[in-house]
């Protein structure tokens, strides 16, 4: 059985051979692994690099069933793309490992500002974070909705290429934010949390609106050929409260879903934090997959409480730390934890072994090995 086939029959709960391999995996693991030093301008497409194929070839080493998440559309979020209406000035400070990007945006009715910081973590990582939002206010949100480019402007080229280059090794993956990420995107998680609270009619008109754009984004990478859609939402966590996921977040997040569903390809809801207190909630959201069941002490989810609580049809994937275990472990200790993961969910079936996020810098190759070879061997149904 090829990894597409495997993968394609977990998704639609068919029958297997055995429990796909499958880390979620970031440039950087590609990066490490053929000891390439990306410039922090060109992280995400450099243009002496072939990442689509760099990440088919990772896979095919040790052997994972390759969900290909390198073709995301990486301006999906963009908001230094000139428009009509939209008037962008871009201001970079900093060197090749540190670097401020500064964004103006003049339109007829005022002007927005963002500002995003970008830093080298690793030799072979870089990381950004924006630091000033667009929407610090009712008014800059009517101006974006006003004025932005539409969102089916986005650059899909990537998600073409992992397409043509996939072939039988897996499934591409287009990685896209919820709904309530999205919003983060454009105004301050701690803002975010108060609005409901303090103006829920504005609170709701923005994720009406950002839903809007999703979908319509969405429907641009199905087009391009993306398999499968992975959406970002872990920062609705336990933090949030099943209270609010449930008033503010669920029905929202529950659209995008719908959506991509109907277009017929799959979908993976990313929480690789904590979930504890509200996962029983994932059982009324329409996904195909939950990742990444995160235990302490970088998360909170319990397995056997999480077996417990999920509806069975809902695969899961993850489980395995990374952060520590899989960098401290040695290959035996690797193959035991394995082992006993994969004893405990095969009668529940419906499962794709995974770490409970990427691989960080540093973790030995014998480890992924290790890891890769405990899967296949003792993944058998």
């Amino acid at each position: 059985m090829t990894g597409r086939e495997r993968l394609l029959k977990t998704f639609r709960r068919e029958a297997v051979d055995r429990v796909p391999v499958s880390p979620f995996l970031a440039q950087n693991n590609v990066y490490e692994f053929f000891r390439y030093v990306p410039s922090i301008k060109q992280y995400s497409d450099p243009p002496d690099f072939d990442l689509i194929r760099g990440m088919n070839y990772y896979c095919a080493h040790f052997g994972f069933d390759a969900l290909n998440n390198f073709g995301s559309v990486p301006d999906a979020y963009a908001v230094d793309k000139p428009g009509e209406t939209w008037d962008v000035h871009v201001a970079r400070e900093g060197s090749n490992d540190s670097l401020r990007k500064t964004i103006t945006i003049r339109t007829p009715g005022g002007e927005l500002r963002q500002i995003e910081e970008f830093r080298r973590t690793s030799r072979h990582m870089i990381v950004s974070a924006i630091t000033e939002y667009l929407i610090k206010s009712r008014r800059d949100f009517e101006l974006f909705v006003r004025y932005a480019p539409p969102p089916e402007n986005v650059d899909c080229r990537l998600l073409r290429r992992a397409k043509e280059c996939i072939g039988e090794a897996g499934l591409v993956v287009a990685c896209i934010y919820g709904a309530f990420n999205t919003l983060n995107m454009y105004r301050q998680l701690d803002e975010i949390m108060m609005d409901p609270l303090t103006d829920e009619p504005f609170y709701r008109a923005m994720m009406e609106y950002f839903v809007d754009r999703l979908i319509r984004q969405d429907r641009k990478m199905v087009e391009a050929g993306a398999d499968v859609v992975e959406i970002g939402a872990n920062l609705a966590t336990s933090a949030v409260g099943p209270k609010f996921f449930e008033r503010f977040v669920l029905d929202y997040e529950n659209r995008v879903a719908r959506d991509i569903r109907k277009a017929g390809v799959f979908t993976i809801y990313h929480n690789c934090g904590d979930a504890r207190k509200i996962m029983h909630l994932y059982n009324q959201l329409e996904i195909d997959v939950w990742g990444y069941l995160t235990p302490p002490p970088f998360g909170d989810v319990i397995l056997d409480e999480a077996l417990r609580v999920l509806r069975p049809d809902l695969i899961l994937r993850g489980n395995i730390d990374q952060v520590e275990f899989l960098v401290k472990a040695s290959p035996e200790d690797i193959r035991t934890k394995v082992r006993e993961l994969l004893e405990k969910v095969k009668p529940r079936g419906n499962w794709i072994l995974s770490t409970t996020d990427f691989f960080i810098d540093g973790v030995p190759p014998r480890n992924i090995a290790a890891f890769a070879e405990a899967g296949r061997e003792f993944g058998a149904y």
